[in-house]
Formats: C-alpha cells, sequence, structure tokens
C-alpha cells in the first residue's frame, strides 16, 4: 500500500520539495547531478564510468523534459478542473500516467545499464552487492522496529502527502483513511522478501556478464522489478491499488471549495515551474 501511494502521488509531488516557480525550475535542472550522485554511492566508480553515468543521467532528465513534461502539464491543468462529479475519473487518470511513467522511466535505464554493467569489475560488484545488502538492512530494521500500527503508518503517509498539495485534511477525512486504512494488507515484509531476492539474481547475473546471452537475461530480469512476487501477492497489490484510488477519488468528491482552491493554487506552482523548463529548451 505504502508503494502505491508513492506511485499515485509521483505526478502531483514533481515539484513538491519547491516553494515557487523559479526554485522548482532550479531543482529540475539538478535532477541529472541527484541521479549522478546517487548512482555514484553503490561503488567506487572509475572516471571513465562517472562520465558514464553523468551522461546517461543528462539524457534521462532531456527526455523528460521533451517527452514527459509537456504530458504533465496537461495532466495538472486537467486536475486543475477537478470535482466532485469529475474526481473518480481523474483520479484513476492520474494514478495510470504515474504508473506508466515509473515503467517507462525503467525502461528507459535498461539499455545504458546493461552497457555500464558490462565495464564493473568484480571488486565493483562486490561493493554494490555491499551497498545493496546495507540498504536493504536498513530497510527490514525500519520495518521490524516500527512501533506503530500499519494503519497509523498510512494515516501518517496520507496527511503529509495531501498537505504537500495544500489540502489539510479534516476530521471527517482522517476517519474515513483510518477506515479504509484497516482494510489493505500490510505487504511490506513480503515485498521486502520479493525485492531480496530480485536483488540477488540481479548480483548473479552480474557476475556472469561476459555470458553470451548476459544482455537479454539481464534486460528480462530489470522488466521483472515491477511485477515480483506470485499471483496471490499481485492479487494483494491490486486490491489495496483499487482501494487507494478510491480513497483518495472519495477524499477530492467530498473536498470542501476552500480545499480545492489550494490545491489549484499549489498546481499553479507546478505548472509554472513546468512552464519555465519547458521555455529554456
Amino acid at each position: 500500500m505504502v508503494r502505491q501511494l508513492k506511485l499515485y502521488l509521483l505526478t502531483i509531488f514533481f515539484f513538491s520539495a519547491v516553494s515557487c516557480s523559479i526554485a522548482g525550475s532550479w531543482a529540475f535542472e539538478r535532477i541529472d547531478d541527484y541521479l549522478a550522485s546517487s548512482f555514484n554511492e553503490y561503488a567506487d566508480f572509475s572516471v571513465e564510468q562517472q562520465s558514464q553515468i553523468a551522461k546517461f543521467s543528462k539524457d534521462y532528465q532531456n527526455w523528460l523534459a521533451k517527452n514527459e513534461l509537456p504530458k504533465v502539464k496537461a495532466l495538472l491543468l486537467q486536475l486543475r478542473e477537478i470535482n466532485h462529479e469529475n474526481s473518480g475519473e481523474l483520479t484513476l487518470q492520474l494514478y495510470d500516467y504515474a504508473r506508466d511513467l515509473y515503467i517507462k522511466t525503467g525502461h528507459f535505464f535498461e539499455i545504458p545499464f546493461v552497457k555500464f554493467s558490462k565495464t564493473l569489475s568484480k571488486k565493483q560488484i562486490l561493493e554494490i552487492e555491499k551497498y545493496l545488502v546495507s540498504t536493504q538492512n536498513d530497510w527490514d530494521s525500519e520495518i521490524a522496529g516500527g512501533q506503530k500500527e500499519y494503519s497509523d503508518v498510512l494515516l501518517e503517509r496520507y496527511i503529509a502527502g495531501f498537505k504537500r498539495i495544500k489540502i489539510q485534511l479534516t476530521d471527517s477525512q482522517i476517519k474515513k483513511v483510518v477506515a479504509r486504512a484497516s482494510a489493505m494488507d500490510d505487504l511490506r515484509l513480503q515485498w521486502s522478501l520479493h525485492r531480496k531476492e530480485w536483488t540477488a539474481q540481479l548480483l548473479v547475473l552480474l557476475y556472469e556478464r561476459s555470458d553470451p546471452l548476459y544482455e537479454m537475461a539481464l534486460i528480462s530480469h530489470l522488466k521483472q522489478i515491477s511485477s515480483i512476487g506470485d499471483s496471490k501477492f499481485q492479487s494483494k497489490l491490486k486490491k489495496n491499488r483499487e482501494i487507494t484510488i478510491d480513497l483518495i477519488s472519495n477524499i477530492f468528491e467530498e473536498a470542501s471549495e476552500s480545499q480545492l482552491d489550494r490545491f489549484r493554487e499549489r498546481l499553479d506552482v507546478f505548472i509554472a515551474s513546468i512552464d519555465r523548463i519547458l521555455a529554456t529548451r
């Protein structure tokens, strides 16, 4: 459910870390630096490898600006017209686009990653393995050490998420979140287990990068990240997704005019940011 909520809010939170359109465009122009910096944490890469990382990070930024920002703007303009009657339709459109962007982003990095992986040394793969295991352990510790009920975790995320788009949930809306959250399956431990298995197989493939079928096998494995787990797990994910979409739709459906006005003001900030970015390209 947490993953579904993050995915749903991906689009409208695209510029949520900024407070004005100028800052928004500045933040976007640094996306490539952020991606490259994050990737460079995985291992001690050579200067040439760092140059490759910088290139495909910049290529992604350019691809995003050219192919996706106009779509995001069009969607945000539609969301400005959200009301009590069309909230269900627009909520579903937003979720579908966010999921589509997530999948296309994965596809974008497939070929660059495959080519880059062939330059890795055994030492670097060991460093990547150490980094991934450490990250996984931190995630598991956070789940195991959590003292809050899963429904409380979801409630906090909903409150924080809507706050970022300038909607302060009312007591009635909070009660609705609590009621629906209790019907959702806590899949965090299962997701963690499936991710461990996926990561373990990824590392096996990296060590076999001299195999003639390596490229095909790696691309196939990378595609599986969006559909990991058995049919039972996927069924639970689908159930959580449907509840998420329905709940967010209901919140907008019952939103007051003042809540919707503040939401539109926030959207205007995002739209202005996109306009500034597109004007420079």
